[in-house]
């Protein structure tokens, strides 16, 4: 077949954040690297996400510091100010996108279709990706290469991250881990996004009486996850292992890995067990699995999202803006114990484990 790929020798790469976007990213980063091996890539990426990535052969980071924001427009501009780009993916809906794409010099910049800008996006670009509604946002990202005609065909769908911590010093750092355990990530930055305490409770016990595992409970380390956490054991009758606070990304991503199931509604460590082929029980209600589930675990998914939007909005899933969250507080108490279970059951039926 005759190759039509354009020809491209430096490129350049938007998108600073999300932890979980920026995993959802790195199937469009490997194939751009497969299919241009001798291009120079640039990514300007978040600070905390470029540690996290640790690093990727043949990607140079330019950091953005959101903490910093003012600071690191000045540094990037200085940094870009004398590079020519064969191409700009932005690849990001925002005005801190919008701003740091005006010091990037470059012939091509690659946005959004219409119906999925925002924030004055369309009038940052000059090229737009075509208009596909209902896709996983991992598609999305992917639907950027159709503009130097990569084939569909030659996408590599892969989420490696290099490990800093070890198997071994993952034990080492936490001796009290037993050989089999599964996590339990039960908050998302957006707390509507939680699960009920104490359905969290039941199925953890459930799977520690039924399968011998440890459950291993993990949030972020700030008071209201761990109240959270503290809240969900306070209705177990089992005992996990609560590691709530005590964990960096590193830690986590390493966790996360040797585990054998994570349970987590809509976040983050959702789209880092999918970079480390974890499998995942995502529960969702408040957005569209469709668009953001965990892209290999799809079938191990309680979805309530379209049920949601009837029950609390009146709409069908058609009607509703594709980046649509339905943000009523009651939306995850749809998800009833049970079809978590059957979920689980169905993750162990699998396995050949009953």
């Amino acid at each position: 077949m005759q190759n039509n790929k354009k020809k491209v020798d430096n490129i350049c790469i938007l998108r600073t954040s999300s932890l979980g976007d920026i995993c959802h990213m790195l199937p469009f980063i490997y194939t751009l690297k497969k299919e241009y091996p001798k291009a120079k890539i640039t990514w300007i990426i978040g600070k905390t996400e470029a540690s996290f990535l640790n690093k990727i052969d043949g990607i140079d980071f330019i950091i953005f510091d959101k903490k910093n924001t003012f600071k690191s427009y000045i540094e990037i501009k200085k940094k870009l100010k004398k590079v020519s780009y064969d191409i700009l993916f932005i690849m990001q809906v925002s005005l801190r996108a919008n701003i740091i794409s005006l010091f990037v010099n470059s012939k091509i910049k690659l946005g959004y279709d219409l119906k999925r800008s925002s924030d004055f996006h369309s009038l940052f670009v000059n090229q737009r990706i075509k208009n596909s509604r209902h896709t996983h946002v991992v598609n999305a990202f992917l639907s950027f290469l159709d503009v130097l005609n990569i084939n569909k065909n030659d996408y590599l769908y892969k989420w490696n991250i290099k490990e800093k911590i070890s198997k071994d010093d993952l034990y080492k750092n936490f001796p009290d881990l037993k050989k089999r355990y599964f996590v339990l990530s039960p908050c998302s930055r957006s707390s509507n996004r939680n699960w009920l305490v104490e359905r969290y409770a039941k199925v953890a016990d459930y799977i520690c009486k039924n399968f011998d595992m440890q459950c291993v409970i993990s949030s972020a380390p700030n008071i209201k996850e761990k109240e959270f956490v503290d809240n969900v054991i306070k209705y177990m009758d089992t005992e996990p292992f609560n590691i709530s606070g005590k964990t960096n990304l590193h830690d986590f991503l390493s966790l996360v890995k040797y585990s054998e199931l994570l349970i987590s509604p809509d976040s983050g460590p959702i789209h880092i067990a999918t970079c480390v082929g974890t499998p995942v029980i995502g529960l969702y209600g408040v957005t569209n699995t469709v668009r953001a589930g965990p892209y290999k675990s799809m079938d191990l998914c309680v979805d309530k999202y379209n049920d949601a939007l009837f029950k609390y909005k009146g709409l069908k899933p058609n009607e509703a803006k594709w980046r649509f969250k339905n943000n009523n507080k009651n939306v995850m108490s749809l998800i009833s114990t049970e079809e978590v279970i059957k979920k689980i059951n169905k993750y162990f039926e699998n396995r050949g484990v009953s």
